[in-house]
């Protein structure tokens, strides 16, 4: 458990350091603001969206998993995403919730935010991730490999592709025909943001949902929204959920 007091008094430090984001983030706790607007996007129930956020903390072989990421992030000096942030907590929950068969991901680093996938994925019991990522040593430990967080009892569900998302995801898009979740999380420049919400839109189906990781960083996830007339999108924890209305493809 000492591994778990000190993500608590980190999140304490924080707290005393921004008093009134940490104000605002107890009062969402209190109302569950989250659990409301994920069950309003994904058709659940508050409750069982809460009971969704605890999951991966409360599965052991998880929590292992983050503990020993943890220690080799502390270890190799490397930035990575927050280990147990709510930001991936809320796209986890979105997916238990769906249920998706087909989700597909553009960013994948050291495979932070991809095991929280495919946990969801493993607990609903069926459905694969297809993730895209570059192999870029300046964001992985020394000698580590993109995804290598990854255990090896997630990976059935999982297919990593290794390259420029221009390149890779047209194509995979093709082949893939429908995809019931796609999630951008890779380079966060507007142009390249738009690009990746337009390409996937027409892949998504009806009641699909499209996730933009870090959406507040500029306005090309509000733009997306507004110029397909999408009435079903917001944003939560800094990532923004769209959930397609429309049957057409433009």
């Amino acid at each position: 458990m000492k591994w778990l007091l000190q993500n608590v008094r980190r999140r304490a430090a924080f707290a005393l350091r921004n008093p009134r984001y940490a104000t605002h983030a107890i009062l969402r706790e209190l109302i569950q603001a989250d659990e409301k607007f994920l069950a309003k996007i994904t058709g659940a129930l508050p409750g069982q969206i809460r009971g969704y956020l605890s999951e991966p903390i409360s599965t052991p072989a998880f929590a292992a998993l983050l503990r020993t990421a943890e220690s080799k992030f502390r270890s190799s000096s490397v930035e990575s995403a927050d280990l147990f942030a709510k930001k991936i907590l809320v796209q986890y929950a979105a997916v238990r919730a769906l249920a998706p068969q087909c989700v597909v991901e553009t960013g994948v680093a050291n495979g932070v935010s991809s095991s929280y996938l495919l946990l969801a994925l493993h607990k609903n019991g069926s459905g694969r991730l297809h993730s895209i990522g570059l192999d870029d040593p300046a964001f992985l430990p020394p000698g580590a490999k993109p995804g290598w967080l990854v255990p090896d009892w997630l990976r059935d569900s999982w297919q990593l592709h290794i390259g420029d998302a221009r390149q890779i995801l047209p194509s995979l898009l093709s082949r893939l025909v429908t995809v019931d979740v796609f999630i951008h999380d890779s380079l966060h420049t507007y142009e390249h943001v738009s690009w990746e919400l337009e390409t996937a839109y027409s892949a998504v189906p009806s009641r699909g949902l499209l996730i933009c990781d870090d959406a507040l960083w500029n306005n090309a996830f509000n733009d997306f929204a507004r110029k397909f007339a999408e009435p079903s999108a917001g944003v939560l924890r800094g990532v923004g959920f769209l959930r397609k209305t429309r049957f057409s493809d433009s």
